[in-house]
């Protein structure tokens, strides 16, 4: 059965565990960029089913987002932050491509 909080997203929800450093570069990303989340620390020991039915890898950060009627959950830190730099105001990054480069390394 799916978390009654995942049935319809309202805004994003970032599925975290609280020890986690992926995590928190999602959560600070999402800070930074003014992007209002609800966060959902789970016990990775024991993850709860509808966890495991968002995630088949089991793996923390998923961002849980909805776009034109569609709930879709992303996964991978580095893929989070990408869309968040491509979906939402404020940029974290240089428009310059070598300035992008440096400011990531």
């Amino acid at each position: 059965m799916m978390h009654e909080q995942f049935s319809a997203v309202r805004q994003p929800a970032l599925v975290s565990h609280h020890l986690c450093p992926y995590v928190q570069r999602a959560a600070i990303a999402l800070h930074q960029k003014g992007v209002s989340f609800e966060r959902v620390n789970i016990d990775l020991a024991a993850k709860p089913g509808w966890f495991t039915a968002l995630s088949p890898l089991g793996k923390v950060p998923a961002l849980k987002v909805a776009q034109a009627n569609r709930q879709v959950a992303i996964f991978e830190s580095a893929v989070i932050l990408e869309y968040l730099e491509e979906t939402e105001p404020h940029p974290l990054h240089p428009a310059d491509p070598l300035g992008r480069a440096e400011h990531r390394s």
